[in-house]
């Protein structure tokens, strides 16, 4: 009985929501291109969002989920999980298997932070905001990732950042 309460609800709240397409310079909540759902008074939204394109990564995108404490104009805290995948150092030659093997990678990158939204409009606006960023991987978590080998390490801190332009329908 919970779970058809919670589903009717969620559905509920769903059907008021709003819907927003963004373009963005950076990488924190909203990656640089993506779409976004806001409900519940406009106090929480979710997204799907694209961080770029690079030839070595095959994937780069994920989802992020902000609450806005004041509503569409005004701050706002965020988590964001995006999924990397790609090759490093395009062909690495392997004695052993007598050939040429790509050297694949899957990482998540996890982002948490805060960010300012104003809506000048009912229909446009502009936000920025900074996060911490680590990475999960290759048996551990690291705080940095070189996007030219695709490596990762802990000795660098990168505080990702964004500003952008959001339009709503």
């Amino acid at each position: 009985m919970k779970k058809i309460i919670f589903l009717l609800t969620f559905l509920a709240s769903i059907s008021f929501a709003q819907t927003s397409i963004f373009a963005s310079l950076g990488g924190g909540y909203h990656g640089l291109v993506g779409v976004e759902q806001t409900f519940l008074n406009e106090k929480l939204s979710a997204n799907v969002h694209w961080l770029g394109y690079d030839s070595d990564y095959d994937f780069m995108g994920g989802i992020g989920v902000a609450y806005r404490f004041n509503g569409l104009t005004g701050p706002y805290v965020y988590h964001a999980s995006e999924w990397l995948t790609g090759r490093t150092n395009d062909h690495i030659y392997h004695e052993e298997l007598g050939g040429v093997k790509e050297e694949r990678f899957n990482y998540w990158r996890l982002v948490f932070g805060f960010g300012l939204q104003h809506m000048f409009t009912k229909n446009l606006g502009i936000f920025f905001d900074i996060g911490f960023q680590f990475y999960a991987g290759e048996g551990g978590y690291y705080t940095y990732l070189d996007m030219d080998d695709g490596g990762l390490s802990s000795d660098d801190i990168c505080l990702p950042m964004s500003f952008g332009l959001k339009v709503q329908f």
